[in-house]
């Protein structure tokens, strides 16, 4: 299995590498399948070189960045936000969310986004 797959990686990096060979003949002596034939050369290995950047470049930054996403969320997650400070230009609603008290956004989540007015629930909960 793996010499297959070595086998297979071979032939794409060499595949890739490659340049467009020189047509066999002028062009104009060409018919259109002798041309489609050619043509499928250079496609050929453009399909290559993309697989293989594909494979061997973007998949490895994507999960890098992943992997540097994910440890830089899991610090900024372990302190609290700012306190809270009741602008008056910030979260000015002029109706209420048609669910529960009407102040809590569909995702509101109690430890991130604070109650328009009236501040975090955690800074309820340490107040009293």
């Amino acid at each position: 299995m793996v010499r297959q797959f070595m086998a297979f990686l071979r032939h794409r990096i060499a595949n890739a590498r490659a340049s467009k060979p020189a047509p066999p003949k002028p062009v104009t002596e060409m018919n259109m399948v002798e041309i489609d034939k050619f043509n499928a050369q250079a496609g050929l290995i453009s399909r290559d070189r993309w697989w293989l950047f594909t494979w061997c470049v973007m998949v490895p930054i994507t999960i890098a960045q992943g992997v540097r996403s994910y440890y830089l969320e899991i610090e900024h997650n372990k302190h609290y936000p700012e306190p809270y400070v009741p602008y008056e230009n910030i979260q000015n609603a002029d109706k209420p969310f048609p669910w529960g008290d009407g102040k809590r956004s569909l995702f509101f989540h109690p430890k991130w986004n604070p109650i328009p007015g009236e501040g975090y629930l955690w800074e309820k909960k340490d107040d009293e």
